[in-house]
């Protein structure tokens, strides 16, 4: 078995590589090949520690696999990450795993690369001006997903965070020369071609008057459930896009929209980004259109994002020893 570090996926691992292979994995589910399993939470040892298992099967590759998550935030003061991810890679016909990948890194590239996949699919071409709510660590590779699909000419950030500002801009400026405005969620909002929610927020923080016609939003925060970003009116306005539709309604951004009868699980399974990937027509965008993706996060993305990271870093290593 084949054992995949953190440093390794810096390392050897392309972005691209991920977007290519996260792009067919979505495909492959909408096709049927593959399946996502349930969802399994719990707690660790501490009141702060939440522990999550998202495991499903690629049938396009194929593999199972699962990701092992855990959120501690009292890790800060450890000088430690408060999130880790570990994802195993199992042989589809022998049970037998066949790598181990330390999947922190690789949690953020499998996350953005879906995100730039659906703004690709969905975002008017001629967008210019990212808006990002939320500037944790993900919101940088959010930032430069939506670049890597999209002519950014200029980002504009919401943080209630002061001491995250600089961390953001440095990060960003080591990779990126757009320059970033701070501004509150209600400019951002309304000045947005693409606003991108990153955030761990269990209220509304996008409202529906805020947002102009043409305007797509990916909501990357919500992935459990109370988890909350946009409000209820948006999600039933917009033309709304999931990963997923049962986990979608269970821990996703449309979670409060289809418990208070707004959407319907049926109308999901016609809006799949897997759906939009394998039949690129079978949305027809008016340049008036408010587009939203709720990204819950599925095991379909960690699996192909492993087996990315576990082939690029075995030709890797080759080349560094030959």
């Amino acid at each position: 078995m084949i054992f995949v570090s953190d440093a390794d996926v810096r390392r050897y691992v392309p972005f691209e590589e991920v977007l290519r292979g996260v792009e067919r994995a979505f495909i492959a589910l909408h096709t049927g090949a593959s399946t996502v399993f349930e969802v399994v939470r719990g707690r660790g040892g501490g009141d702060d520690h939440f522990f999550a298992i998202k495991s499903a099967r690629d049938g396009s590759i194929p593999l199972l696999g699962l990701k092992a998550g855990s959120y501690a935030p009292s890790n800060r003061t450890r000088g430690l990450p408060a999130h880790s991810s570990t994802t195993l890679l199992i042989d589809d016909l022998t049970g037998l795993p066949i790598a181990l990948v330390e999947a922190n890194y690789l949690n953020a590239l499998r996350t953005s690369a879906a995100d730039a996949l659906a703004v690709r699919a969905l975002a008017r071409t001629d967008a210019t001006t990212l808006s990002i709510i939320g500037i944790g660590a993900q919101a940088v590779f959010e930032a430069l997903a939506v670049q890597h699909v999209r002519p950014i000419r200029r980002i504009l950030a919401v943080s209630r965070s002061e001491e995250r500002r600089r961390p953001f801009m440095e990060a960003l400026r080591e990779r990126s020369d757009i320059s970033v405005e701070f501004t509150d969620a209600e400019s951002a909002a309304r000045r947005a071609d693409i606003l991108v929610t990153v955030t761990p927020s269990q209220t509304p923080l996008v409202h529906a008057d805020w947002i102009r016609p043409g305007t797509h939003i990916s909501a990357m925060g919500a992935d459990d459930m109370g988890k909350q970003e946009l409000d209820v009116e948006l999600i039933a306005r917009a033309s709304l896009w999931v990963d997923h539709p049962e986990q979608a309604v269970r821990i996703g951004e449309a979670q409060h929209a289809f418990r208070s009868g707004r959407i319907t699980l049926e109308q999901l399974h016609g809006c799949t980004l897997g759906h939009l990937l394998a039949q690129p027509d079978c949305y027809n965008r008016s340049s008036e259109d408010i587009t939203v993706f709720d990204s819950s996060g599925i095991a379909i993305q960690d699996i192909a994002a492993a087996y990315v990271a576990q082939r690029c870093v075995v030709a890797g290593r080759a080349r560094s020893e030959a």
